[in-house]
Formats: C-alpha cells, sequence, structure tokens
C-alpha cells in the first residue's frame, strides 16, 4: 500500500471517530433535563415511573408497578434483577411515543435509543419500540409485559 493511501485512510478513519463521538455527544448531552413527571392516574405514568425506578436501581418500587397476575406467575424472588445489572450498560433515552386505552387495557409504546459506540464504522446509536401492556386494578394502571427490559439487564 502506497504511503499516501495509508495516510488517507489513517485520515478518514479519523474523522469517522470524531464524527461518531460528536453524535453521541449530541444525543447524551442535549435536552439532558428531565421530563415532566407525568400523572401516575395514566397508562403513561405508570410506564414512566416503573422505567424511572428502574434507573434508579429501586426494584422493589418497579416490581409494584406490575399486574397482580403478572406477580402471581413472576415472583419477586425471580424477577429480582439485582444479580444482572450491569454496572456497564449502555447509556439510553427513552421517549413515551403514545398510548391508547380500550376499557381496563391499554399500550404505552415507548422507542428506546441505546448509545454503544463500538467503532469507527458501527452505528454508535440503536433504536428500538418496546410495547407496555398495561391493566387497570381498582382506579390503579398496573403493568402486565413487559417484565424484562433487554437493554437494561443486559
Amino acid at each position: 500500500m502506497k504511503t499516501s493511501s495509508r495516510w488517507l485512510l489513517v485520515f478518514g478513519a479519523a474523522i469517522a471517530v470524531l464524527v461518531i463521538v460528536a453524535v453521541v455527544l449530541v444525543l447524551t448531552m442535549s435536552g439532558r433535563e428531565d421530563a415532566p413527571l407525568l400523572s401516575e392516574d395514566t397508562p403513561k405514568g405508570i410506564v414512566q415511573r416503573y422505567l424511572l425506578a428502574l434507573e434508579a436501581e429501586d426494584f422493589i418500587k418497579a416490581y409494584d408497578y406490575f399486574s397482580s397476575s403478572t406477580k402471581q406467575d413472576l415472583t419477586y424472588e425471580k424477577w429480582q434483577p439485582r444479580n444482572v445489572i450491569s454496572r456497564d450498560r449502555p447509556g439510553f433515552k427513552i421517549t413515551l411515543v403514545k398510548s391508547s386505552v380500550k376499557g381496563n387495557e391499554a399500550t404505552v409504546y415507548a422507542d428506546v435509543d441505546i448509545f454503544r459506540p463500538d467503532g469507527p464504522f458501527d452505528n454508535p446509536v440503536s433504536t428500538s419500540r418496546i410495547t407496555f401492556y398495561l391493566v387497570k386494578e381498582g382506579t390503579n394502571w398496573r403493568i402486565n409485559s413487559p417484565t424484562y427490559i433487554y437493554w437494561f439487564f443486559y
């Protein structure tokens, strides 16, 4: 390989790394102020509080947001994420997109942006949508599923 080709490759890789770092910084630093806390009597509010409890590692509080039928199938001891949580988990941002309510059932859609700068040629942000299913128990909304948030417990 010619010296000029080698320098061009190094220069291109350096620019790619700088672009990736800039994108990650913009996505993680801008808009970092906390979103307003939604009402606890709405499905979106319950999902938000569940995710905030997970982030704060308040697993008992997070588990309390599950429906009684989910708790019957999945005891706290079986669900308890303390032993599988990774201190090196990637940064993430969650956007509650929309929700729909039909009687005593609700669906909340959340977009999750996961930040993993793996290398100069990899996409540092992956986005996926998670659908939360809730039921109304008395006057409270509770989460039926999902019970396992993959990016959080990996």
